[in-house]
Parts: C-alpha cells; structure tokens; sequence
C-alpha cells in the first residue's frame, strides 16, 4: 500500500469512527421506505401484473382511507410509530384552553435540515398513545429519533410511573427507553417526556416493535395517491362500520397482499386479503360498531394501495333541489334538551304531537350538539357559523364582533324582510352584536314584554303580518328556560297531586342555590321539578303548532322553510347539579334539530352528526345566497337526501374552551383541557353516570373520537368544514392543505 493509499484510508476510519457530527447520525431524508419493518429472511416477489376481481356491482366510498390518512396509526417492525413531522401527529398531543396558554408543547410541522419534525417548546412534552396487545408483547421499547443541541438528560415516564432515564448526546440520535414490565398498558397510555434543555426536536416516536424504523415514517405518495405500506408495515385506522362495509383498494403489483384485520370494540373481528384491482373484504358483520382497522403489506418491499376506503353498495343519493323558500322562520327554543322530545327519544314523557307530525316531513337531526353550553356563545356559534374559538364570545364582557356574516345579513341578502323576537335577554343586537341587518327586532326582556312563548310568538308575528315581501323571521323561546314555570293542562298529567314547595315555579334564584348546595331537594321534589319542565316542553310544541296553523291559514305554509332547534339543554340532577354552564354532558349540548322545507329537505331521521354552526350554512343554501369564507359550519341540505351521508359525523362541543365533549355514534369522550379523561358508551349510558376510560372494552370506542377531536382542536381555527369535511371523515382537501 503506498503512502498515499494509507493516508486515505486513514482518513476514512477517522470519518466512519466520529460520532459528533450531526451528519454522522443524520435521519435519512422524505422518501420511499425501502423494505423498512420487513419480517426479515422472506423473499419479496418480483413485480406483476395484478388480478381484477369481479364487479359487486355499484357501490359508494363512505370513508376514503386515502383522505383520512392523517388519522391512521402508522405501524413498523410490530410497533406503533408516531410521525413527529407529520401533521397527523396531532392525534397525539394534549392542551388547554388556547385563549388562556401562552403556546402549546409541541410545535408541529416544523422542519430542520430538510427533515420533517414536532419541536417541544419546552423541557417536557407529552404524547398520549394507544397500545395494542400485540405491540406489548415481550417488554416493549419506547424509541425516540431526536435531535439535541447540546448533551442532557432524558426520560419517559410512562402512565404516572417513576422516570426511565437516558442521555442524549449532541445531534441526531436514536435513544431506547425500556420501562418496567406492566408499566405501558393495552389503551391509552400517558407518555411524558423531560429533557434537560429545551427545544429538542423529534422526526419520531416508535413504542414497541421489534427494532427501529431507522427511516421516516413515509405512509403516502401525493404524486399517485397512494397510501405506501412497506413490507411487514401498515396502518390502521379508528372507524365505526356502516351497515353492509366493505374495505376495497387497488394494488397495482399483483405480487403484493394486504391483510386487512378489523377487531371490533365488543371484541368481535373480521378478515381477509386485498390483491390486485377491485378486492374487498367484508365488514358487515361489525355493523354499527367501531372498530381498529388494520392494513399490513406482504409479498412485496412495498405495497401501494389507491382507492382505499370503505365502500357500501349502491349509488350515490342526489338531492332534490326545488324553489328556494319565500319565507324562513328560525326558532330556538332555549334550554330545550333532545332527550325529552319523542322524535329524538321515543321514551320521553312529555306529549309533544306538533313535533311528532312535522317530523314525518322534516329532516330531524338525531345526533345535533351546540357548540357551548349557555347561551351566549352557543348563539354566537349559531349567528355566525363560527366555533367558539374563533367568534371568541366566551368572557362575560365580550360581544360578537361586527365583521362576522351573521344569519340576519344572509337573509337580508337573500331579499328577506329580518325581523325578530326574543326573551332571552343577551341576544340583543345592540348590546352583543347579534346582528346589524335588522328591520324589526324586540327583545321582550329589555323592553319589559311578556315572556311566554305565546307572547313572543304574537309579536313576531305582528312584524311580518301582512307584509308583501318576502320575511325572514327569528323566535326565541325561554319557556324550558330556568325559571320554570308550570304550563297546565300538562304539569297535572305528568304531576298530580304534589303541593310543595316548587309547586308552580324553580326560580333562577332556585337554580343558584340548588348549583351551590345552599339549598337540597329531596327526591321527590326533583321529579316534581322535572315534571315542570316537561311541562313547558309540551307548552313550546302547543305554540309552534299555533305558528304552523297561522301560516297555514296565510296561505303561505307550502313556501316556509321552518327550522327548529335550541341554543342548549340543562343538567336537572343526573350528576347532583342543575341549569347550564357546567359540563359538557349530552344533557346539555345535545339538542334538537328539525328543518322542513320539502321542495329542498329531504323527511328523513339523520344519524351523522350535525352541529349548530351548520344552520346558517343551511339556510344560505337555500336562500342561493353565497356561503361566507370564514364561515366553518357547512349546508345539511344534501345530508337530508343522503348525499355525503353513510359514514358517523363528530359532533363537538366546548365549555368556554376549558373543556370538550365529543360524539360518534354511540361514542363519547369528554376532556378537561388536556387531561382528565372520560369515556361512556351512550347506548348503553345515555346519562354518562359511568366513565369507562379504563375499561379494556371502551379504548377502540375512545379513540375512534380522540383522534378527529384532537385533530380538530389542533386545527380549529382553520377548519371549515366546507373544505375539509367533519374531522371524523375529512376530504381530500385536508391532508393537501397541510402539506400531505
């Protein structure tokens, strides 16, 4: 060897030997994975052309896999991992009240020396996690692929147990953090991670598996469209299943396989194998459940998968569309709770034939959450089509800003004559900004008016009585609103006999002191205070029924579009307290929904979700007035028909943004800033009287609404569903618009 040979040489053990630099341990860059997660040993088939199976015969996507893939869980080498640059890394994280904290833990789609990373803000930063039985198999590793500036110390603790420790060197490294066996459970696991510096930054986080990705966690080609499943690899996603699903995908290799395993919530699975073009595997059998759905690749270093989704048989419903409504009328019957009007639940008491007759024309919405629980921010939600973080009408001071487009301004602009009447005293033009496109407006409270629902009724008619053009007409009921007064002849059929105390009237002065244990009933004072509000219940559907015989006889029924809902519920002691403001219980923010306009609205019972900011969109919709771009809610007049329907829509509510409820189906979280969670089964406890959080049986339920929650609490205020869909079924437009 000559000298210059040696010296060479030299140079290159030097190079190979330094661990410092951060390129000696820099992260591969975004690109395909090549054989990452592989079983090891097997022998990956060349490349052929695939199958076609035969035609089902026509059949619609419910749920596109491709379009949800930022709520997939990516899985490598037998684990889970978590894509810190990915914006779907989101699912993961947990924060507050974002009108009160100054920065959240984790910023996300950030990028360092051309890689995709989550930075932590500060010294700690934590990550919630759903493990599998198969994942914790032996003594699973936590793996973390993280960049350090400078030397420090390094710790999980998992699920509240002592800290693992480890040290990070400078730069880009790959640290293992083994913790005791027992430690990370099946579910939902707490990982809190603590640094000695901050602003680390990490491409990934793995928990279990067999060994390291060692690659970024690439899961879709945006060029094809195509969801890429590495070879041993895949994905699974947290989905209810439609009646009569199927998974269906293409795969242009017809050397690769993907096993679809799907194991429902009540522990019930399902199985088989997409290959080639047009496959399917059927689901039916999981019906109405949610459901972990797993894709794994085989046969192949790498499986691409398009068309992926969940498909059901049939054409897609088109929506009729006939004349846009002369007249619109919009009542909100404030406090009124969805469980105590028979359309929404067929055991409710009170008699309710108004409601019971329109709904066999109407679009009733069965699944219908306002966005707060008092009524100030829910109407500040339903006048602008905003959520709460974004209308940010939460403090007690605040006002609705002027700049939002409001439902008075879309009728105005649909040629309407505005007019409205209420008896809740904060929906006031004047002193909260509820609008500025009115031609006649009277809030009974502040100009000391009669405040039964008859009275509001008859003064709102008086403003559009008589007149030549088209109207557009608010009413505002406070009648199952605390104070609560009793309405005969109902109060003695649902009562009789009961001469106590709370005989006639529960004061709000009641209401305040029962809320703050001044002042306890007894158990059979509540039932008589129950029994008052179903009175009033039955009182408000007497009035609207005097409202449809009134435009009846004007001869103008045929040509209203009529919209009933409710700003709120009330909790009446299900958990000891009474009134609004406390929770975000169903109870509270499940309300009614029912829209009537039959050359438009399709008479149907609808199980997807809506929410109160889609009524504006709706009714802009069908006015033919242009939908506002900041507006977040979007039209239900498809959704009536079908159209876009098929597939559980998140239904999501806020408690001045200190805490959230979420629903799908028959699945609920609740969740106190980033902590404090609470699971229920609503089929089986419609009252939410038994958390079962830590139940093995409710985590595939769980985390079927934490991941769209928490995605869209991330992206809030961004999110319109207009062009993102509900973040329990997203389009296409979402992961694109964030870059994916």
């Amino acid at each position: 060897m000559t000298f210059n040979q040696n010296a060479i040489a030299a140079l290159a053990l030097a190079l190979a030997a330094c661990g410092k630099s951060d390129k000696a341990d820099q992260p591969s860059k975004s690109g395909v994975e090549q054989g990452g997660g592989a079983t090891g040993g097997s022998d990956i088939a060349t490349k052929k052309d695939p199958i076609k199976a035969p035609s089902r015969g026509p059949e619609r996507a419910v749920y596109s896999l491709v379009d949800n893939r930022l709520s997939a869980h990516l899985l490598r080498s037998g684990g889970l991992v978590l894509a810190g640059g990915s914006a779907g890394f989101a699912k993961y994280t947990r924060f507050g009240n974002l009108e009160k904290i100054r920065q959240k833990t984790w910023e996300l789609r950030q990028t360092e020396a051309e890689v995709k990373v989550a930075r932590v803000n500060g010294k700690s930063a934590r990550v919630d996690v759903p493990v599998t039985a198969d994942e914790l198999r032996g003594n699973p590793v936590i793996r973390v692929r993280v960049r350090a500036a400078a030397a420090q110390a390094f710790s999980v603790r998992v699920n509240g147990n002592k800290d693992v420790n480890a040290q990070l060197t400078e730069g880009w490294q790959t640290v293992e953090l083994t913790p005791p066996a027992g430690q990370l459970r099946e579910g939902e696991n707490e990982l809190l991670f603590f640094a000695g510096n901050a602003g680390l930054t990490v491409e990934w986080i793995q928990v279990g598996g067999t060994a390291p990705t060692g690659t970024p966690a690439t899961f879709y080609d945006p060029a094809t469209k195509e969801l890429i499943l590495p070879d041993g690899g895949g994905m699974a996603w947290y989905a209810m299943v439609p009646e009569r699903a199927r998974v269906s995908g293409d795969l242009s290799d017809g050397a690769c396989e993907v096993t679809v395993r799907a194991t429902a919530e009540d522990g019930a699975g399902a199985d088989g194998k997409l290959v080639g073009l047009g496959s399917a595997v059927d689901l039916a059998a999981l019906a109405g459940k949610a459901a972990r759905i797993e894709l794994t690749a085989s046969g192949c270093a790498e499986a691409r998968l398009t068309k992926a989704a969940l498909v059901v048989p049939g054409e897609e419903p088109k929506p009729k569309r006939g004349e846009p409504p002369k007249y619109v009328v919009l009542f909100v019957m404030d406090s009124l709770r969805a469980d105590r009007v028979r359309p929404w639940n067929a055991a409710a008491r009170p008699d309710v034939p108004v409601f019971d007759k329109l709904a066999e024309t109407s679009a009733v919405f069965l699944q219908h959450y306002v966005q707060g629980n008092e009524s100030r921010v829910s109407h500040a939600s339903l006048w602008s089509s905003l959520y709460p973080i974004k209308h940010s009408m939460i403090g007690a001071a605040e006002k609705l800003a002027l700049s939002w487009t409001t439902v008075d301004e879309v009728a105005k602009a649909a040629g309407k004559y505005t007019a409205g009447a209420t008896a809740n005293g904060y929906v006031d033009p004047g002193r909260w900004g509820f609008g500025t496109a009115w031609d006649a407006y009277s809030n009974h409270i502040h100009d000391e008016l009669g405040l039964r629902a008859d009275d509001i009724l008859e003064k709102g008619l008086k403003f559009v009585g008589g007149k030549q053009e088209p109207w557009f007409l608010y009413l505002g009921t406070v009648d199952t609103h605390v104070s609560w007064r009793a309405k005969e002849p109902w109060l003695s059929k649902y009562d009789p006999g009961y001469s106590g105390r709370f005989k006639d009237v529960f004061s709000g002065g009641d209401a305040g002191k029962a809320a703050s244990g001044a002042v306890s009933l007894t158990e059979r004072e509540i039932q008589h205070v129950r029994a008052i509000y179903d009175s009033n219940v039955s009182y408000q559907d007497e009035v609207l029924g005097k409202l449809v015989t009134k435009l009846e006889e004007a001869g103008i029924w045929d040509k209203t579009m009529l919209i009933v809902t409710a700003d709120h519920g009330d909790e009446q002691w299900e958990e000891g307290r009474v009134g609004h403001g406390q929770s975000s219980r169903d109870m509270l923010v499940h309300v009614p929904l029912l829209v009537r306009y039959p050359p438009m609205v399709g008479a149907a019972k609808i199980t997807e979700g809506s929410e109160l900011i889609d009524v504006v969109p709706t009714i802009a919709d069908a006015l033919g007035v242009q939908m506002d771009a900041e507006w977040q809610g979007q039209s239900l007049l498809p959704l009536s028909w079908g159209a876009g329907g098929g597939y559980p829509r998140m239904s999501m509510s806020s408690m001045y943004e200190d805490s959230h409820g979420a629903r799908i189906g028959h699945w609920k979280v609740r969740i106190s800033g980033g902590s404090g969670l609470k699971v229920y089964d609503l089929g089986r406890d419609a009252d939410e009287m038994k958390n079962i959080a830590a139940d093995p049986s409710a985590h595939i339920g769980a985390r079927l609404v934490l991941d769209p929650l928490w995605l869209l609490r991330s992206y809030n205020k961004e999110w319109k569903k207009s062009q993102w869909g509900n973040a329990a079924n997203v389009t296409a437009r979402f992961a694109q618009d964030l870059g994916e």
